[in-house]
């Protein structure tokens, strides 16, 4: 769980080989997943929305389905509150803004976006929650700005 500045308890990883196997497992599909959609995006003239509304059709017929066989006693929106309502809207913003940069530009791309947007995230953060930031924390933003450089800086 968290804890607070003044504790001294330590925290320990834990890391199982099947855990290990699962996030490769992840990684492997994230990956494939993500390629073939690019190639999907990219491979047909058709405009950016329809191909939306063909990607995202089985995603949601299969939520729908999966709802209506779970038994909908409270209704849809049921433990549904205004936050809940702000971050499902940000996540389908977050999907269409992604088909955006993968429809014109590159699954790398893509990536660095994500970056880049924990980046914001943690800066957010520390604002608005007094997060401490970690050594560890300004080495990933190192790396990811050595990244970005590399790919699109070095000609």
């Amino acid at each position: 769980g968290l804890r607070g500045p003044g504790d001294s308890a330590r925290m320990a990883l834990h890391v199982s080989p099947v855990g290990l196997l699962l996030l490769c497992i992840y990684c492997l599909i994230s990956g494939l997943s993500a390629v073939y959609t690019e190639a999907i995006l990219k491979s047909q003239a058709l405009p950016l929305s329809l191909q939306n509304i063909f990607l995202y059709f089985f995603g949601v017929l299969l939520n729908l389905a999966g709802s209506v066989w779970s038994g909908m006693e409270g209704g849809f929106l049921q433990g549904f509150s205004p936050w809940v309502l702000l971050v499902v809207l940000s996540q389908a913003l977050n999907g269409l803004i992604m088909s955006v940069v993968m429809k014109h530009s590159s699954n790398i791309t893509r990536l660095f976006v994500i970056s880049c947007s924990i980046l914001v995230n943690a800066l957010l953060s520390v604002a608005l929650f007094n997060l401490q930031l970690t050594l560890l924390f300004f080495v990933a933003v190192a790396c990811i700005g050595l990244a970005v450089h590399l790919y699109y800086g070095v000609t």
